[in-house]
């Protein structure tokens, strides 16, 4: 069965977009797409709402498809994931995650 990590984020107030984006392909990628327990990983920009009327609740949508979640869970102890999670939180201020299977 296919499982999925999500982390629905936003930025610190003052946060630049274009930095953590850039940090995203030059950091976070490289790291979290060599991880064995990370079968894919793309991360989204919110940019409207589908209608176009108010404002999204995030700002970045993270979709991570894993092994499982217990795999996952033991990557992301590692020094270089906890590395990693300290740079992340130098971006954003909140982030909801979240996890399920997909439904086949």
């Amino acid at each position: 069965m296919t499982h999925r990590v999500y982390f629905l984020n936003k930025l610190h107030d003052g946060a630049d977009p274009a930095a953590y984006e850039a940090w995203i392909r030059t950091g976070d990628y490289p790291v979290a797409r060599a991880c064995p327990a990370i079968l894919s990983y793309d991360v989204t920009r919110i940019e409207s709402t589908l209608d176009g009327t108010g404002t999204p609740s995030v700002a970045y949508l993270e979709v991570l498809e894993v092994t499982s979640l217990e795999e996952y869970q033991a990557a992301v102890a590692t020094p270089e994931f906890e590395k990693l999670l300290g740079e992340w939180s130098e971006f954003v201020a909140s982030a909801e995650a979240i996890h399920g299977s997909v439904l086949e």
